[in-house]
């Protein structure tokens, strides 16, 4: 049976030869771009009849023409005969690489920019809910401000199918998916169809809610829309400043705060199984830190009152859940507070949400096996096992999240020594990188001045675009395939120059 992200669906089997695994993999990446592109194009040309509409006949023909083009080629998918994990981790990869690409054709195309590495630095930006975007549409123009939040709505969705959907059925810290269906449970993902569906359904579920509150706030309903889906994917990109009034503050941080709450433990609360929930201790460490992050802001900007208490809430929610709404600084802030902020967008948010960063889960992963390396130290025949949410986790998972851990500081390392050597200073140098791999921002100065990407130059802005895609998909399938293409390529070399030497010998 295929391996797919399409929720387990198979493609129409075509007489003749199967496909190799992948090639599969690859064109079931590109027919899911062409889908999604389609999908983003329409809805895109739609939202433009509110404006002028000079945009609706293009968008609505690109994306009609996409999606016709996503069917047939789906239908016409010779199948393999089992795609191997490796080429599906690669096939989510070059899935995000081609939307990316199309996006930020489509940037061009409506004129949203005429700059090619802008649109190709927003069309990451968005589909890797990374706050670091450099357009800034007018307020008129409907269609590119739809593009840029739906860009952030699918990136911050695509981000829930590899964390729950993907990797827990590839080998990647399955233990922590919730699919066992003990005593009478019902669990989020016992199987990919499944997961994907009931994904749908809480992902829908918030986006809505999120929406009908921001409008209750005083938003219009098209701004209150293209906030809410800024909001829900952790994007963080926004036009103007919908955040002056306090309302809209608190629904913003509410939002926030739940998106970046496991998608497992939203599923608990649906389905009635909140009994025992706070016992996670993801969950209370989540918590803790959004209250205690506020307290040490509060402390270290001088704020106070409910609107100070309000306005840092609103900074470290942002930064805790790697969202990234900006916030101009308001107090005097010590040397400490842009740290803090730095080190929450560095942790994330929880595992199974829309955020980024390393997450809590794999830093108390880490802490652990740290701690169990020294008791063998002193106990070097002690049985010790590493148990998280009261499970056993596997040593392949440890040596993964080990393995992540690595290249996540060399990821950081490499991109803030490039961006360096470019002409930022280090200490923007190394929040450029962090907030990249996290998918956070926005970058701050050390006296928390809002850092505006548009002043970076043009290499510096395509520097960061590996790091973003890196930490939208969770490092993983990203690392898989680039190994995989190397082998491959490899593979093909010395191939070649076997048959080179043979020929040369047989003359």
């Amino acid at each position: 049976m295929i391996r797919t992200v399409l929720a387990g669906l198979r493609p129409t089997t075509v007489p003749g030869l199967r496909w190799s695994s992948r090639v599969t993999a690859g064109a079931l990446a590109l027919v899911a771009a062409a889908g999604m592109f389609s999908v983003l194009a329409t809805a895109s040309g739609l939202a433009d009849l509110l404006g002028n509409g000079d945009d609706t006949v293009l968008l609505v023909t690109l994306g009609g023409l996409a999606g016709l083009a996503s069917s047939i080629g789906f239908t016409r998918i010779r199948s393999a005969q089992r795609i191997r994990d490796a080429d599906v981790l690669g096939g989510v990869t070059l899935c995000l690489l081609i939307l990316i690409v199309m996006v930020g054709a489509l940037h061009l195309l409506i004129g949203t920019t005429g700059s090619f590495v802008d649109a190709l630095a927003d069309a990451t930006a968005g589909l890797t809910t990374t706050a670091l975007g450099v357009l800034s549409p007018d307020a008129g123009d409907h269609a590119g401000r739809f593009l840029r939040a739906g860009s952030q709505w699918i990136g911050g969705f695509g981000g829930l199918m590899v964390a729950v959907a993907i990797l827990p059925f590839f080998g990647a810290e399955r233990e922590f998916a919730d699919r066992s269906r003990l005593g009478g449970r019902r669990p989020l993902a016992p199987n990919r169809r499944t997961a994907v569906r009931n994904i749908v359904y809480l992902h829908g579920v918030v986006s809505v809610g999120t929406w009908v509150g921001f409008t209750l706030a005083g938003l219009g309903a098209f701004d209150a829309l293209m906030v809410a889906m800024a909001t829900v994917s952790t994007g963080g990109m926004v036009d103007g400043d919908p955040f002056a009034s306090p309302a809209v503050q608190y629904v913003a941080i509410i939002g926030m705060a739940v998106t970046g709450t496991s998608l497992v433990v939203l599923w608990r609360l649906v389905v009635g199984r909140s009994r025992g929930l706070l016992r996670s201790v993801e969950l209370r460490v989540y918590l803790g830190l959004l209250v205690s992050g506020t307290a040490l802001f509060l402390l270290w900007t001088g704020g106070s009152g409910p609107d100070g208490i309000r306005r840092a809430a609103f900074t470290v929610t942002a930064a805790v859940t790697t969202t990234g709404f900006p916030s101009a600084p308001s107090g005097t802030w010590a040397a400490a507070a842009p740290v803090l902020l730095l080190g929450l967008v560095s942790i994330g948010p929880m595992t199974g949400s829309t955020g980024g960063g390393f997450q809590i889960m794999r830093h108390r992963a880490l802490l652990q096996i740290a701690l169990r390396e020294m008791v063998r130290q002193l106990h070097p025949r002690v049985v010790s096992r590493v148990r998280l949410g009261g499970r056993v986790v596997a040593e392949s998972t440890l040596s993964q999240i080990v393995v992540v851990q690595f290249l996540v500081v060399s990821v950081v390392f490499a991109t803030a020594t490039v961006v360096a050597a470019m002409g930022l200073d280090l200490a923007t140098a190394l929040g450029v990188a962090v907030h990249a791999i996290s998918t956070g921002g926005p970058v701050r100065a050390l006296d928390g001045a809002l850092l505006d990407p548009t002043d970076w130059s043009a290499p510096v802005r395509l520097a960061i675009l590996p790091a973003m895609v890196i930490g939208r998909l969770s490092i993983y399938p990203v690392m898989v395939a680039a190994s995989s293409t190397v082998s491959v390529v490899r593979h093909r070399v010395r191939l070649r120059r076997r048959i080179r030497a043979y020929r040369g010998r047989t003359r």
